[in-house]
């Protein structure tokens, strides 16, 4: 049995119950975007910047954000940041514009940059078969696959899904023809950018990106300049607990019946005691560590951390209140040990506690820790700080280090969704009578991010919060900085 991937699959499922869209019939409970407005590029700066900071403070506290950091573009130069909240709820740490968050699907747009740098090099081709550039083919060979192009990539056009864990390879369509939102494109993209420039992500990363744009507090993994000045995401602790409960479950079930006939053949009875069900316990949580170990910390070594400590914790109140009910079962006559009535009165106190303990871990909103991240991603691994970001945006709306035809290629419309949305050569674009915008989000474990830049006006934001309750808020204090449509709140 590939325990590998039922236990990926099931934590991932959990992760989209958490973070998937509102479904359709819940739209209505959820702030809408107004009828379009002008933007605020006209306002007096000390007015918006008046009106966020009071606005910023009132969202975080009803939403119980614990962090946010915010930057602010006007006329192509980054005006305003600034920091609110914690870093962590518990070490505490003051958000400052320099505190660096964990940025998510950010890293596709900064991925597709990296790429067309490399193409105004001679290292790359915009429009010819990404596996005509590649010493290693990283799809297997078919129709399709031999037709994906970098247009194609940066532009989710390619027909690879974003079916993660495992990675799906198969191109569903033909490459150019629609769009589909991928993150199997960024991996396939990440390796062109690799093979291209002979340099791993977080390397190609600084010297194509980071570097030239003078973004100091960035980096595709948490590396030592990055680390002691990130903010902890923030999350409901039922999920990293579900998530060790699920497998821990599994095996000890399996272990609980294969103890039976060894215990009829040991003893010469069927039935298990406490000191034999303690035992597979015990066991059955040493096998739980080693499978997130095995799994998951490779990809995601701060969810292993925190499955570990919340399932551990979880594990040892349990067997301290399954001991003490145990012990006062013991000691009512009616339910001595051995007993029918014993077992069932053990069986629902255990069950009582674990669902207390599910209940209690779901009402707290803790951190997730911070350790060095192994391996670049250009899913989602980017680091970085809102005026890094910033500083970004304006080189997507206005491209100093692209040949023009590149920078041009950027905000052109490279595949239309509907009336409202096309996407570009990294970045989404939102269409509205005030004009296009370019724009990203990004959702991880504990993390929100969205940047948006209107590049005629070269009016944007950046907001990146520490906490998966920061949607809606991040998308309406976004909207409340720059007004006009946002219809992005609802991609």
């Amino acid at each position: 049995m590939d325990y590998r991937r039922i236990y990926l699959s099931w934590m991932l499922t959990y992760a989209l119950v958490a973070l998937a869209p509102v479904p359709a019939n819940a739209l209505a409970a959820l702030p809408q975007p107004q009828d379009e407005r002008p933007l605020r590029s006209n306002e007096p700066l000390e007015a918006v910047v008046s009106d966020l900071e009071g606005y910023i403070q009132e969202r975080m506290a009803e939403d119980g954000i614990p962090g946010l950091s915010i930057a602010l573009v006007r006329d192509f130069q980054v005006v305003w940041t600034a920091g609110f909240g914690v870093k962590n709820k518990v070490a505490g740490g003051s958000v400052t514009p320099g505190t660096a968050f964990e940025v998510a699907s950010i890293s596709k747009v900064v991925t597709a940059y990296a790429a067309l740098r490399l193409v105004d090099q001679g290292r790359l081709s915009l429009n010819a078969p990404i596996v005509s550039s590649l010493d290693q083919p990283w799809l297997p060979p078919s129709e399709f696959g031999d037709q994906i192009t970098l247009r194609h990539l940066a532009s989710h056009s390619s027909g690879l899904t974003d079916q993660l864990i495992p990675v799906n390879k198969r191109v569903t369509f033909r490459p150019g023809s629609r769009f589909l939102y991928s993150g199997g494109g960024a991996m396939y993209m990440q390796e062109a950018v690799e093979q291209a420039s002979e340099l791993r992500l977080c390397k190609a990363g600084t010297e194509l990106v980071f570097e030239p744009l003078g973004m100091e507090s960035s980096s595709f993994v948490n590396d030592a300049s990055i680390l002691p000045r990130m903010a902890n995401g923030h999350l409901s602790y039922a999920i990293p607990l579900l998530a060790f409960l699920t497998p821990f479950g599994m095996f000890f079930l399996v272990l609980a019946l294969l103890s039976l006939p060894a215990r009829r053949i040991l003893a010469g009875i069927w039935r298990p005691d406490a000191r034999a069900m303690l035992g597979i316990a015990i066991v059955t949580w040493l096998v739980t560590l080693l499978v997130i170990a095995i799994t998951v910390w490779k990809a995601l070594p701060n969810i292993a951390v925190l499955n570990a400590v919340v399932g551990t914790v979880f594990i040892v109140v349990l067997l301290i209140l399954a001991s003490l009910g145990h012990r006062f079962i013991a000691g009512k006559p009616a339910t001595k040990p051995g007993t029918t009535l014993a077992i069932v009165a053990n069986i629902t106190w255990v069950l009582i506690c674990a669902f207390g303990l599910v209940s209690i871990a779901s009402a707290i909103h803790g951190p997730v820790p911070r350790v060095p991240s192994p391996k670049p991603s250009a899913v989602g691994s980017l680091r970085a700080t809102a005026p890094d970001l910033a500083t970004f945006l304006i080189e997507l709306a206005s491209p100093q280090h692209l040949s023009s035809e590149l920078a041009a290629e950027i905000r052109r419309p490279q595949i239309r969704i509907n009336d409202d949305f096309s996407w570009g050569l990294g970045p989404g674009i939102q269409h509205s009578a005030q004009g296009d915008a370019l724009w990203q989000m990004g959702i991880t474990f504990g993390s929100r991010s969205v940047m948006i830049i209107y590049p005629d006006q070269g009016l944007g934001v950046v907001v990146l919060a520490n906490s998966d309750r920061a949607f809606p808020a991040a998308y309406d204090i976004a909207e409340r900085a720059l007004r006009g449509k946002a219809q992005y709140k609802n991609f």
